[in-house]
């Protein structure tokens, strides 16, 4: 009995072990250790690491055009910034200043012998620039004169001569001062345009941050009322030797136009501390933004919805017909 009993057991596991067929078909249902459901899992792999990488692209390309971007629109706003119309402002006022200092007068005198060669003695009391932007000549026993005046013809007109007024070296002075003028002038003109401007050349943006030509302006001004304390007291030597009489008391003193120079001089001042206060501030909004743009790309960052790695999945099932 035990001889047909075994022989049974061992048919039914072979039967077990066998692979089961589908009646309606001939093909024989596989194992998952089979090497297509390898090939299926490869393929599954390479599926998902090609969607990682083009996920991956899609990123970097959108950081690259946000922080091109943002570049760009520092640029323009980086341009906007460097103009400064305070500063401009007082530039302008200085140079209404300066041009209008050429107009009235630069020195009051009196109780000296200074006067037109056709006006009475003494009676020549203001002296301005516009007296010596002539070419005019000195004379020697000029008709009508002592042999002890000084005449200087300042004009193309015989009478625009006069008797006692100035000499040779406040001629120069007086001429040089003219010329100090238009030159402060021109560096506030310059200082101006680069405010208004603001330009992006490196050595443009230095020469305006740094107030460079306003600087130059307060430089020329204090020296135009340098020359003027000198011109005034070569005038009050000269009044002092050709006084109207014994006693009189010699006056030289400064004008409208000093004041007006000193006044340009002031408002260029302004416009220098202007441009540094304005230079300040530049640097720390740029500071701030430099942060702020860290800042923006850890939030966009931290924004973006999460990638989970694929690699950590299960792998899909084999594949049934």
């Amino acid at each position: 009995m035990t001889g047909p009993l075994l022989n049974s057991d061992l048919l039914f596991s072979q039967q077990l072990s066998q692979p089961l067929t589908d009646p309606g078909s001939s093909h024989t249902e596989r194992p998952s250790g089979t090497p297509r459901a390898s090939a299926n899992r490869s393929r599954s792999s390479r599926r998902s690491h090609r969607s990682r990488s083009s996920s991956s692209r899609n990123r970097n390309r959108h950081r690259h055009y946000n922080r091109h971007h943002d570049r760009y629109g520092t640029r323009v706003h980086f341009k906007q910034k460097e103009r400064n119309f305070l500063s401009a402002s007082c530039s302008m006022i200085a140079i209404v200043l300066l041009c209008t200092s050429l107009e009235p007068d630069w020195i009051f005198l009196t109780g000296g012998g200074c006067h037109l060669l056709s006006a009475p003695v003494g009676s020549m009391k203001q002296l301005s620039t516009s007296q010596f932007f002539y070419n005019g000549h000195f004379y020697k026993n000029y008709p009508n004169t002592d042999i002890s005046d000084v005449v200087y013809k300042f004009g193309p007109f015989s009478n625009d001569i006069m008797v006692n007024c100035v000499t040779y070296p406040t001629v120069l002075l007086f001429k040089t001062t003219i010329a100090f003028v238009f030159v402060a002038v021109l560096c506030s003109l310059t200082g101006f345009l680069l405010d208004l401007i603001g330009p992006n050349y490196q050595l443009l943006k230095l020469l305006r941050r740094n107030a460079i030509f306003n600087i130059l302006t307060v430089i020329l001004c204090v020296t135009i009322n340098l020359f003027i304390y000198w011109i005034t007291t070569a005038i009050e030597k000269l009044q002092t030797m050709s006084r109207l009489h014994e006693g009189s008391k010699i006056q030289v003193t400064f004008d409208v136009s000093f004041y007006l120079v000193t006044a340009a001089g002031g408002m260029s001042v302004l416009a220098t501390a202007f441009n540094c206060l304005h230079r300040q501030t530049e640097n720390e909004t740029s500071e701030s933004s430099r942060g702020s743009d860290y800042l923006y790309f850890d939030d966009t960052q931290v924004l973006l919805p999460p990638v989970t790695p694929t690699a950590d999945l299960a792998p899909p099932p084999a594949y049934t017909p």
